[in-house]
């Protein structure tokens, strides 16, 4: 039941009707209806329920595989020389159960040259603590595709948690950390962590945003940490089709950090 659809019929054919109170306007009046608060758009039930659980794409499939293409930009005035590369990526998921595996590369171009980026593998497992909560720890292998100066493999450490404390509302975390392998070459390096949390909402069952926080430490002793706010719109085009935008700005400093992509995604099964 298609909530548009119930409001022309409303507005059209009901005015000479006995009168309905449907608070929602989901199609079902709320004398009956067990799920009085269903957000606009949501398909429902007799019941007046959402018949669709809303989750992010890698939060939903137990068993699926997709596959991202990314185009974009990134800033980052911590490396003399490479300050602005344009990057084309293409990530790699399987999800089966309970567990995730993947694997992400990229192409990057800049003034002087252009070439790999690191292609990392990650494995994660997430779990279930209760229906409307996910937790997510991995780790993962940078391997050291990235033609940089004293670039070596790196290991790293991930964890997230997901709450949808209410329908079409998700609030997240995470922590990360990466133990640094690579040489000195351009000064000393250190271990760096970062952390996030934000908050989104599915405005229809096709179509998401949130906003984010970040912090991450830089690989380099003598920079400073990045603080800053995100903003990813997600749009599920067909059953096998999405399309998604990400940007990041760094906001407590003069430095330019920031990046921007347009993402392609397909599943597979």
């Amino acid at each position: 039941m298609i909530k548009p659809f119930y409001i022309a019929l409303l507005l059209t054919g009901c005015l000479c009707a006995e009168e309905v109170f449907d608070a929602d306007f989901d199609g079902v009046p709320d004398s009956i209806d067990e799920c009085p608060d269903t957000p606009f758009l949501h398909q429902v039930n007799a019941k007046g329920c959402t018949t669709v659980e809303l989750r992010l794409p890698d939060e939903t499939d137990l068993d699926s595989m997709t596959m991202t293409l990314s185009s974009g930009y990134q800033n980052n005035d911590d490396l003399p020389n490479y300050l602005k590369q344009y990057r084309t990526k293409v990530q790699l998921n399987y999800y089966h159960n309970d567990w995730a595996y993947s694997i992400h590369t990229s192409y990057h171009a800049r003034e002087e040259n252009d070439g790999l980026g690191d292609t990392t593998l990650k494995v994660r497992k997430r779990f279930r603590p209760s229906d409307d909560l996910r937790l997510n720890l991995g780790v993962g292998i940078a391997l050291p595709t990235y033609d940089f100066p004293g670039n070596r493999t790196d290991y790293k450490l991930y964890s997230s948690l997901y709450y949808y404390p209410e329908e079409g509302v998700s609030l997240f975390g995470g922590f990360n950390y990466t133990f640094v392998q690579d040489d000195e070459e351009m000064g000393p390096l250190q271990n760096k962590s970062n952390f996030f949390f934000g908050a989104g909402y599915f405005f229809t069952q096709s179509l998401y945003a949130n906003l984010g926080y970040g912090y991450e430490e830089s690989k380099y002793v003598e920079e400073h940490a990045e603080h800053s706010l995100s903003v990813t719109l997600f749009y599920q085009v067909t059953d096998m089709w999405f399309v998604s935008a990400y940007y990041k700005q760094d906001i407590l400093d003069e430095d330019i950090h920031d990046e921007l992509y347009f993402n392609l995604g397909y599943k597979f099964w």
